[in-house]
């Protein structure tokens, strides 16, 4: 179907009867023919919806959380839909809600998006640093325990560089323990929590000031 509008031409009402068209037929198409073009048409739509699916399962990811390492905001057998091609077009946000391939085993964690490429981040008196800054982290549970298991630690991330951490900070295993993780190692960011249903709800990213 052509998506723009068609021009439709009309005979003047006024000309006369001689000048109008002459009526006209077209043969009658057999039935074989018509078979061939509804079964044309089916193949057509079939080849369609192949298309759309396998654009769909390569953009539009699907996964289901274990564990409690992102409570108290997301929770065990919760499923998303991850958003797996314009982060990587467009880049990531600090806040961003993402999926990891874990560097240390073969898993896929989801996890906060701390630091980017450049920062410096910074981990003491149980507070996230970026840049010198204190991160504002409304999302946190209460009394939560942002440092590092020893010590004060200091990261200033390189080019292709990402630091990750889980809201539930005493039971996350992140990039205080395994470091920053490259932009390979990200699948996407979360777009949808659509189970269960009660907990349907546009994921949303919190930005930091």
């Amino acid at each position: 179907m052509d998506w723009w509008p068609s021009t439709i031409a009309r005979m003047n009402e006024t000309a006369p009867i001689s000048s109008a068209p002459e009526a006209s037929v077209l043969p009658t198409q057999p039935k074989g023919s018509t078979s061939r073009a509804m079964l044309r048409e089916i193949a057509e739509t079939v080849a369609l919806f192949v298309i759309v699916f396998t654009i769909a399962r390569f953009a539009i990811g699907n996964y289901s959380i274990l564990g409690q390492s992102m409570e108290p905001n997301y929770h065990e057998d919760q499923r998303l839909l991850v958003d797996k091609i314009s982060p990587h077009l467009l880049g990531y946000n600090r806040g961003d809600i993402i999926i990891v391939h874990s560097p240390i085993q073969n898993i896929e964690l989801i996890k906060r998006l701390i630091g980017k490429p450049g920062d410096v981040i910074e981990l003491r008196d149980n507070r996230v640093y970026v840049n010198g800054e204190p991160l504002h982290e409304p999302y946190l549970p209460p009394n939560a325990n942002s440092g590092p298991t020893r010590g004060d630690m200091k990261w200033t991330l390189g080019e292709d560089e990402y630091f990750i951490m889980g809201d539930n900070r005493s039971f996350s295993q992140d990039s205080r323990a395994f470091g920053p993780v490259t932009s390979d190692k990200i699948v996407g960011r979360a777009l949808l929590l659509y189970w269960p249903l009660s907990d349907l709800h546009i994921v949303q990213h919190h930005t930091y000031r």
